[in-house]
């Protein structure tokens, strides 16, 4: 395994990313194989990733690099329950005017 990574978008999360890149993927090492047990499997991961994503989002708030509203971009690309109501809001008012 190479030690070559991609950097964070903020340099003060690259330590945490590291951290949770390198846990990612020894994990998937282990996923991938056949005789990894799915059934009882979790991810050993996910703290690290909410810590990261925790940076990042924080820097992202406060600094600002992109003018993108990223709560638009959440919406649009995560698809969240929330947005999923309102797109059936708006198509159910849009049924109704015609």
């Amino acid at each position: 395994m190479s030690d070559r990574h991609m950097s964070s978008i903020f340099p003060e999360c690259d330590q945490l990313k590291q951290i949770y890149d390198k846990c990612f993927t020894e994990f998937f090492q282990k996923f991938i194989t056949p005789n990894y047990r799915h059934q009882y499997a979790v991810n050993p991961c996910e703290r690290f990733h909410e810590v990261y994503k925790r940076c990042v989002d924080e820097r992202l708030a406060k600094q600002r690099p992109f003018e993108i509203d990223l709560d638009e971009i959440r919406k649009e690309y995560l698809n969240t329950e929330d947005d999923k109501l309102k797109s059936r809001q708006s198509s159910s008012t849009q049924s109704e005017q015609k």
